[in-house]
C-alpha cells in the first residue's frame, strides 16, 4: 500500500501530520537534508510525534469521544451504554454491526478513522532513520529512537487489536518515496515480531522505567507494557508471563498498587505511583481532557454541567458484588439540580448508570477538565501476571490467587471463593469478572473479552440484534484501502471479499 505524508515546519517546531490518502509525497521537498543538525533538532521531532495521536482532542486515538479507540472498545464489549436515543450510531457497536461496505454511521467512520492512523507509522519510521543519520551523540541516538521505536509499537498494537497487522512502509520505499509502491499486509507473526523487535530496542535504550522527569513521554514501562499486550493478545502465555514478571519487579519502586481505589484518578494524585503511562491533560498545555464532561450525569451538580454522553450499561452493573468500592464510582440515582428524579426507570439514568470515577475538584464546568487520561497502571500488571500463571501451568496458584485477592481487598471485596478458584475455566473466569470491573470505561474490556472467547457470545446474549460472529473479533478493512492497493492488501477474513 502507498502512504502519503506531510511533514511541515512551525517556527522551528515540527508538527507531523498524515493524510489519510495513500499517495506518497517527496520528503526530500518539505524536509531539508541536514535537518536534524542537532540534539535540539532531534528533541523537537520526538516531541512532534506526540501531538496526534498521542495527545488529546477530537481525532485522536484518546480523544473521549465516540470515536476514540477506549470509548469504542468498551461498547462494542458491551459494557458501556449512552442516554441518548436508539436513533444514534451506539447500538452499531453494541451489536457488531460492522462491514466491510458499511454506508454511515459509527460501523463506517470508526473504522475509517482508526485504519488511516497506519499512516503515522511511516511518518515515524522516517523520523527514525533521520535520527540514526543525525550527527548526535551515541548516546541520544539510542535514546531518541527507543523513544520513537516505543510510539511506533503503541500505535502498531492499537491497530493490531482493531484490525490485525497492516502494511508497514519498508526502507526500500523510504528510499524512493515518488514510485509508486504496493505493499500487502504481513502475516499475523512476522508484524508482531517486528513491533516486539522495536519494543525490545526501546527496552534495551536507555528509556527511564518511568518518566517521572518528563511525564507524558513514552519509559521503559510503557515499552515492557505493550510487550506484554501484544503476548497476552496472541495468546503467548508463556512470553507474556516472563513480561509481567519484569513489570512487576518494578513493584514499590517505581510502581505500586494504590491504597484507595478512587485515589488513583483523582486530581490531587496526579502522576501517581499506580500509573505506567498517562496522557498529560490540562489547560495550560493545551491537552483536553473531555471525561468529566462525557460522562458525568445531567445536572447532578451546580457546578458541573454536563452531557452525560457515555455511562454504563445497566446489565453490566448488575455483574458488579454488593460491597464492592467500584461501585462509590458509579451513579445509579439522584435528583437534578432543577428537581428531576434519575434513575435506572427515569429520566438521564435511564439507559446507563454514570461513570463518576474520575475526579477534578477544579472543574466547574466547560468541556475540558484538567486530570490526566490514564492508558495503563500497574493494577493491569497484577492482574495479566495471574492470568498468565494459572494459563502457563493448568490451574491456579497460591502466587495467582493472591494477586487477584489484592486487588479485590483494596476495593472491600473477600477473597475468591473456593468454586471461583477451583480449576482453570472457573479461575478465568474470575479474573476476567475482576478485569472488567477494574478497569471499567478505560478501553480494555474489548480486547480482555475477545481473549477469553466472550466478545460474540456476549453481545449475542446482551442485544437482540446482534450481528456479531467469529469474524467480528477484527473490524473490516474499509474498502477503499483494498480498492487503492488494486487487491495487495487483502481483507480480513469473514468480510464479503476476503
Amino acid at each position: 500500500m502507498k502512504t502519503k505524508i506531510y511533514l511541515s515546519v512551525f517556527i522551528g517546531f515540527i508538527l507531523s501530520i498524515t493524510s489519510c490518502t495513500l499517495e506518497r509525497e517527496s520528503f526530500n521537498e518539505i524536509y531539508p537534508e541536514n535537518f536534524f543538525r542537532n540534539e535540539d533538532d532531534v528533541n523537537k521531532a520526538l516531541a512532534a510525534l506526540y501531538h496526534l495521536p498521542f495527545r488529546m482532542g477530537y481525532g485522536s486515538f484518546y480523544g473521549v469521544d465516540q470515536y476514540s479507540y477506549q470509548v469504542a472498545s468498551d461498547f462494542t464489549a458491551g459494557t458501556m451504554a449512552s442516554r441518548w436515543p436508539e436513533a444514534t450510531g451506539y447500538p452499531q457497536y453494541q451489536e457488531h454491526r460492522w462491514e466491510e461496505n458499511a454506508t454511515s454511521g459509527y460501523a463506517k467512520d470508526f473504522p475509517e478513522r482508526m485504519y488511516s492512523q497506519y499512516n503515522k507509522l511511516t511518518s515515524i519510521k522516517e523520523t527514525i532513520k533521520r535520527i540514526e543519520a543525525a550527527p548526535i551523540t551515541t548516546t541520544l541516538k539510542t535514546k531518541a529512537t527507543a523513544e520513537a521505536k516505543c510510539l511506533y509499537a503503541w500505535i502498531g498494537f492499537i491497530l493490531y487489536d482493531l484490525f490485525g497487522s497492516v502494511p508497514l512502509v519498508t526502507d526500500e520505499a523510504l528510499a524512493n518515496p515518488e514510485a509508486k509502491v504496493l505493499i500487502p499486509r504481513l502475516s499475523d507473526e512476522e508484524y508482531c515480531n517486528i513491533m516486539i523487535g522495536y519494543l525490545d530496542d526501546a527496552i534495551a535504550g536507555g528509556l527511564p522505567v518511568r518518566q517521572d522527569d518528563e511525564w507524558g513521554r513514552v519509559s521503559k514501562g510503557m515499552a515492557l507494557m505493550l510487550k506484554l499486550k501484544f503476548h497476552m493478545a496472541n495468546r503467548n502465555f508463556a512470553e507474556a508471563e516472563k513480561v509481567a514478571r519484569e513489570l512487576y519487579g518494578y513493584r514499590d519502586n517505581p510502581y505500586k498498587l494504590m491504597s484507595d481505589y478512587r485515589d488513583i484518578f483523582n486530581m490531587y494524585n496526579v502522576r501517581n505511583e499506580e500509573i505506567i503511562h498517562a496522557i498529560p491533560c490540562g489547560l495550560a498545555d493545551g491537552m483536553q481532557n473531555r471525561t468529566i464532561i462525557q460522562f458525568y450525569p445531567v445536572r447532578w451538580k451546580q457546578d458541573r454541567q454536563c452531557w452525560f454522553t457515555f455511562g454504563m450499561h445497566w446489565d453490566f452493573y448488575d455483574t458488579f458484588e454488593a460491597g464492592d468500592d467500584r461501585l462509590n464510582s458509579i451513579v445509579t440515582d439522584y435528583v437534578s439540580i432543577t428537581g428531576e428524579i434519575n434513575n435506572r426507570n427515569s429520566g438521564f439514568l435511564s439507559n446507563a448508570a454514570a461513570i463518576v470515577k474520575v475526579d477534578d475538584h477544579t472543574y466547574t464546568g466547560g468541556e475540558y477538565c484538567s486530570v490526566d487520561l490514564i492508558v495503563y497502571r500497574f493494577a493491569d500488571v497484577m492482574l495479566s501476571l495471574a492470568e498468565c500463571i494459572n494459563e502457563n501451568n493448568g490451574s491456579p496458584t497460591r502466587e495467582a490467587i493472591d494477586l487477584v485477592n489484592e486487588i479485590r481487598s483494596r476495593v472491600n471485596l473477600p477473597d475468591l471463593t473456593a468454586a471461583k478458584t477451583a480449576n482453570k475455566e472457573a479461575f478465568n473466569k474470575a479474573i476476567l469478572d475482576e478485569r472488567l470491573h477494574e478497569f471499567m470505561a478505560e478501553g480494555l474490556s474489548r480486547q480482555d473479552k475477545i481473549r477469553h472467547g466472550t466478545f460474540v457470545s456476549d453481545s449475542k446474549v446482551q442485544f437482540p440484534n446482534s450481528q456479531s460472529a467469529a469474524h467480528k473479533v477484527r473490524f473490516a478493512i474499509p474498502s477503499r484501502y483494498i480498492l487503492e492497493s488494486e487487491g495487495v492488501v487483502k481483507q480480513n477474513p469473514g468480510y464479503a471479499n476476503n
